[in-house]
């Protein structure tokens, strides 16, 4: 796949959608006086990537701004895909209503996790800047099994084939379970904030954390606090290798939005706290070097934690338009370099490594303790059934 053409005077279709989705657009990218017109293959560079970082809402809003024209199928092609978005955060946040009614009926606590929360803070609720693809929620491990049969009892059907486990010890296997409706719409159960979220430091239920309420569309919605919020979107992008631009659009929005919305001292505890220093500060380089967001005083330090080189790695590839996600072995190679200390990073080895998944516990009905101890094996069997 060809990298993105340049534009006249030599900038990228990638530098584009950056300032398009920056802040501050006009810092990165000045307006020429009576606009810019791009050429068929400029436009296309900029819808592709556009799309790949589930960016079109806020990549339109922004070539507006700098007075930026794509030609006119491209650009008939991003506003369809914003207007998608927007349309699929609409019945996305239906949907939520309803199962956060459905949930405090039957007395069950709940949070709303990442987009709608971020949304609120990063875009003022902007429906149709950030694309959402689902909603996560966030229950008490002992009320999974209770949440399930309501999501279940909203139209939702179980999109991960359990097989012989339950519902109840699914928790010891995986912290979601994914569900879709007919419309299409997604909603993910969570048991934890993520899959490598119970360590110490990490608050994965409700004890001791008080949590908050945010507007959505007018209306309240239970949350995690702020500084949680900005920590776990930190840890989410890391464990995606920060494949999308859309996540770190997030981190610049936020960074932008403060101090309205954000303590960066509590985010700064929270982070020592979780032991996230080295996941904040690559979230923070990241967005200083692709969006010229500037890390608040309080974060700048976690900065200098992060492995010399990496984020300048992770941004090269962002600007491939045709690049697909990172493959299991690089999440964990890059989570055990973003580990702190000899004990986290076991710990993360551990749990990439050795901790059975939903799919070997279904694959395979051995003991768990037997599951454990033939992890490894498993997993290359399995790789080799793939290749074949």
């Amino acid at each position: 796949m060809p990298m993105p053409s340049s534009l006249r005077g030599g900038v990228s279709a990638w530098s584009l959608l950056l300032a398009a989705t920056a802040p501050e657009p006009s810092a990165l990218f000045q307006p020429v006086p009576g606009g810019t017109q791009l050429d068929e293959p400029q436009s296309r560079d900029v819808l592709a990537l556009a799309l790949r970082h589930r960016l079109p809402g806020l990549a339109m809003a922004g070539l507006a701004g700098l007075d930026i024209r794509l030609t006119p199928a491209e650009a008939d092609g991003l506003r369809t895909a914003a207007l998608r978005d927007a349309m699929m955060v609409t019945r996305l946040t239906a949907r939520m209503f309803a199962l956060l009614d459905a949930f405090a009926a039957a007395g069950i606590p709940v949070r709303v996790l990442k987009g709608p929360p971020v949304a609120a803070l990063a875009y003022k609720g902007g429906a149709g800047l950030r694309h959402l693809r689902d909603i996560d929620l966030l229950v008490p491990e002992m009320s999974f099994e209770a949440a399930h049969e309501i999501i279940l009892g909203e139209g939702f059907r179980a999109l991960l084939d359990i097989g012989r486990l339950s519902v109840a010890e699914l928790p010891r296997f995986a912290h979601e379970l994914p569900y879709i409706d007919e419309a299409g719409c997604i909603v993910e159960l969570h048991a934890a904030r993520s899959a490598h979220g119970r360590g110490a430091g990490q608050v994965d239920g409700f004890d001791g954390d008080p949590g908050g309420v945010l507007p959505v569309t007018g209306r309240p919605v239970p949350v995690d606090p702020p500084a949680e919020i900005f920590v776990n979107l930190c840890r989410h992008g890391a464990s995606h290798a920060w494949v999308l631009l859309k996540w770190l659009a997030d981190i610049s929005h936020l960074i932008a939005a403060a101090p309205a919305v954000l303590d960066w001292n509590a985010i700064a505890a929270r982070t020592r706290q979780s032991g996230a220093g080295r996941h904040v500060g690559l979230a923070l380089a990241l967005a200083r070097d692709l969006h010229g967001a500037l890390p608040p005083e309080a974060l700048a330090e976690f900065i200098d934690t992060v492995p010399a080189g990496l984020a300048q790695g992770l941004a090269a590839g962002l600007s491939d338009p045709g690049k697909g996600g990172p493959t299991p072995l690089q999440m964990a190679r890059l989570e055990i370099r973003l580990a702190t200390g000899v004990g986290a990073k076991t710990a993360a080895l551990r749990d990439f490594v050795f901790a059975p998944t939903i799919q070997d516990a279904r694959d395979w009905p051995l003991p768990r303790g037997l599951l454990w101890a033939a992890r490894p094996a498993l997993y290359v069997l399995r790789r080799r059934r793939a290749a074949a």
